[in-house]
């Protein structure tokens, strides 16, 4: 557990989690998927104060696994997570199998094990006002539909979760790939110092252009592939010549590292149908009366 501003703390664990320390208790960003980690994390929380919210910052399972493990008096999210939170655990027992895949030593841990869906839902935007802080809450498509960012103006800082990925090469397997380019123009605008990711430690505004790059670079690959006339299923099994490069510490994850990332491909294969402002059928001024 690491300290980024007074009332700022972080966890490099899988994935990156955080918290938010004021003198009516404590808001977390998030939970680790190692059982032994959430413990060890809630057991951290319970020395700043009470563990009033959880903010879940999209529905894959790193970011939802360890609900039940933190017992926080009210989980929030988006209404997009909550929508797709089962979609990535169906029940307990699937996540008590993926859980100890990363904590193989960890089943004594898991009897009683429940998932815990989230309490409160926003839509495009929240604020919590709680002992002295201002903590904006806001829906910035990108790695997920509902991604949420976390932004405390009063530390300078923003919770970011997968939307930044300095540790790793981008997850597209579940994206808004165009809406993903306007976040990151969000999140750049904020006027912060620090930027925690969903996946190692916290980073500043030069990482905005290597973000964008890697993006593009995948983006441009699945391109490339599709106007040569490869059908989604051959992109797809390109997977290991599209994703080769320095951005590799996902090994952990196994052949489901390899599932997500042809699922990516996919998503972006699709993606480039549309134009990256949108359906243009959807796209109309409004209409005043006696304009």
């Amino acid at each position: 557990m690491e300290q980024l501003t007074e009332n700022i703390f972080f966890y490099d664990c899988y994935p990156t989690v955080g918290m938010i320390v004021t003198n009516e208790g404590v808001i977390a960003i998030d939970g680790p998927m190692r059982p032994s980690e959430a413990i060890k994390w809630r057991e951290f929380i319970e020395t700043k104060g009470p563990l009033r919210y959880l903010v879940n910052m999209e529905h894959h399972q790193d970011h939802i696994a360890a609900n039940w493990y933190l017992q926080p008096e009210k989980i929030i999210c988006s209404e997009v997570t909550y929508a797709d939170f089962w979609t990535s655990i169906a029940n307990a027992s699937e996540g008590i199998e993926r859980m100890l895949k990363y904590d193989p030593d960890a089943e004594p841990l898991t009897k009683g094990y429940e998932l815990r869906p989230p309490d409160i839902t926003y839509k495009e935007r929240m604020t919590i006002r709680m002992g002295g802080k201002t903590i904006h809450l806001m829906n910035l498509p990108g790695h997920t539909r509902g991604q949420t960012i976390v932004h405390v103006p009063e530390d300078r800082v923003v919770f970011v979760a997968d939307n930044l990925t300095p540790a790793y090469n981008v997850a597209f397997h579940s994206a808004d790939v165009w809406g993903w380019f306007r976040s990151l123009g969000i999140l750049e605008a904020l006027d912060v110092d620090w930027y925690i990711p969903g996946h190692g430690k916290p980073c500043k505004k030069d990482e905005f252009p290597e973000q964008r790059e890697k993006m593009h670079d995948l983006i441009n690959k699945v391109r490339g592939a599709k106007k040569s006339g490869l059908t989604k299923e051959e992109v797809q099994e390109k997977v290991f010549e599209f994703y080769e490069n320095e951005h590799e510490s996902n090994s952990h994850l196994g052949e489901r590292l390899i599932m997500l990332r042809k699922g990516g491909l996919a998503n972006i294969f699709d993606y480039l149908e549309m134009h990256p402002s949108g359906d243009i059928n959807n796209r109309r001024d409004p209409v005043w009366e006696n304009i």
